[in-house]
């Protein structure tokens, strides 16, 4: 192959992947809001900035994601369009990054686009892309990627890791970990990970030690912020405890067991849809598959290609870890079966990341055994890349775009605008508030935390008043103290009952 063709592959086939990524995403433009959403659109809209960015969200840690989210809010107002479009622009970004980490791992082009192909078509993924309060996920992929990345450039350098270096990767860690709470797990043992994955020479326990500084700078703030929040009201508060989570460690253990086996089912097989039983013969057979791709990769290779995959593997294992510690004590809590925590695909994000770069490791590993093994290995992964794109052509994911949420929402803004240009020019229109039902489900653990209609007119609407007509909502004693104790648009926004019948 000529040299100026042998280039323009080197650099076109990268942007293989990402363009798959968009185009099986695109939809992703048409989605609302939904569930979380609601309430953190009111907390931007009637508190500060500071408060809503530093407390704690039912234990999760969420402050540059909430930056992220007010900035968006205050930018392009309650428009859903801009926050998907930073959803799918960021997703389209990350799958770069990963192609970018893979081949930095193996040196394989075929295998870094088609891991990455694997990853980001992958249909789970719409747990974390499709709902924008999950985007700290994806934001936190995208710092931990922009890590990987680098120290996968570095691998098999014999220099010692420098201080400088270090600590960007300690300071990225952390600014991923306020995205999104399982960047705690990574910051952890991502120093551990770097002395399995760097070569001899390249180890410095400088360097590591800053690694190890930073994560426990991060972890000192997230005790403090988590000290004063008032996640401290929450009815499941006993679940998060520290003796509630110690005795659900056993259950904490088997859902991280079906996170990882669930998550390799879907990235190998899930583009043939979802519905399949899992736990099943299927599904388990495709986990299988997959962790004894990684097993023989890793009996084969030599002992950096081990040292790779256990250095990745302890970053799958902590996130996926941390994730069933924080969920088993709340699903033992409610008495729910721990398979509804180990089947939400908003899990699954950041985990299948590590998942992909690890089977295409062990694949290269498989690959370079000999040159049959190399022919199998490629026509393997064509032929699963092509089966993968004809069932995507004829059967497009099925994306929820939430609709009747966002029907909802605007039938609460019409009732509104219909109540205000009926009333006379000038008249006070008062409107009985009502529980906004698309936000029952978080209403359930973050009781009192969106008024109803009100807390939803103050979202979605620039002022108070409708045609001049200043719009008043009838709340309880219980809504009025807590709008009063808000403060700002939603303290004048709301009236007693008691008072609004008072004549005049």
């Amino acid at each position: 192959m000529p040299a100026s063709r042998t280039a323009r592959s080197t650099v076109l086939a990268p942007l293989l992947p990402p363009v798959a990524a968009l185009a099986v995403w695109a939809p992703l433009r048409h989605n609302f809001f939904w569930n979380d959403d609601f309430v953190h659109l009111y907390d931007i809209a009637t508190g500060s900035l500071w408060s809503f960015s530093s407390e704690l969200f039912l234990g999760q840690f969420y402050l540059v994601r909430n930056l992220v989210f007010a900035g968006l809010f205050h930018t392009f107002g309650p428009d859903p369009r801009p926050y998907f479009w930073s959803v799918l622009l960021t997703h389209a970004v990350n799958v770069l990054l990963l192609e970018r980490a893979i081949r930095g791992f193996t040196g394989d082009l075929v295998l870094s686009c088609v891991g990455a192909v694997l990853w980001g078509t992958c249909p789970v993924l719409e747990g974390a892309l499709g709902w924008y309060s999950a985007h700290g996920q994806v934001l936190l992929t995208t710092l931990v990627l922009v890590v990987v990345a680098d120290l996968a450039s570095m691998a098999a350098d014999v220099e010692p890791l420098p201080p400088r270096r270090a600590l960007c990767w300690g300071v990225l860690l952390a600014v991923g970990a306020t995205c999104y709470t399982a960047g705690l797990a990574v910051c952890a043992v991502f120093p551990l990970s770097v002395l399995l994955v760097l070569a001899d020479g390249g180890r410095s326990a400088r360097s590591v030690g800053i690694l190890v500084a930073t994560a426990v700078a991060i972890f000192a703030l997230y005790l403090v912020l988590h000290a004063r929040s008032s996640d401290a009201d929450i009815p499941f508060r006993e679940a998060l405890s520290a003796h509630a989570t110690v005795a659900a460690l056993p259950a904490a253990a088997l859902l991280a067991g079906h996170l990882l086996g669930f998550g390799a089912y879907t990235l190998l097989l899930g583009f043939l849809g979802l519905g399949r039983v899992y736990p099943g013969p299927v599904s388990l057979a495709a986990a299988a598959i997959v962790a004894g791709v990684i097993g023989l990769g890793w009996l084969r290779g030599g002992a950096v290609t081990r040292r790779r995959l256990v250095g990745l593997g302890l970053l799958l294992v902590a996130v996926d870890g941390m994730t069933a510690v924080g969920r088993a004590s709340v699903f033992a809590f409610y008495r729910e079966p721990i398979l509804t925590a180990a089947l939400a695909p908003r899990y699954q994000y950041l985990p299948l990341a590590f998942l992909a770069l690890m089977l295409c490791i062990a694949l290269a590993s498989l690959r370079s055994g000999s040159r049959v093994a190399g022919r199998t290995v490629y026509a393997a992964a064509v032929v699963w890349v092509l089966a993968r794109t004809v069932v995507l052509l004829l059967r497009p994911l099925p994306i929820d775009h939430h609709d009747w949420e966002r029907a909802e929402t605007e039938r609460v803004m019409r009732t509104v605008r219909e109540a205000a240009t009926s009333a006379p020019t000038g008249a006070t229109v008062r409107i009985e508030n009502q529980i906004f039902l698309p936000s029952q489900f978080i209403l359930h653990f973050t009781p009192g935390r969106l008024p109803g209609w009100a807390g939803i007119f103050v979202a979605f609407s620039p002022d108070d008043a409708v045609e001049g007509r200043p719009i008043r909502f009838v709340v309880s004693d219980d809504d009025w103290q807590r709008a009063q104790q808000r403060g700002g648009r939603i303290a004048a926004l709301v009236e007693r009952r008691a008072q609004a019948d008072r004549p005049g």
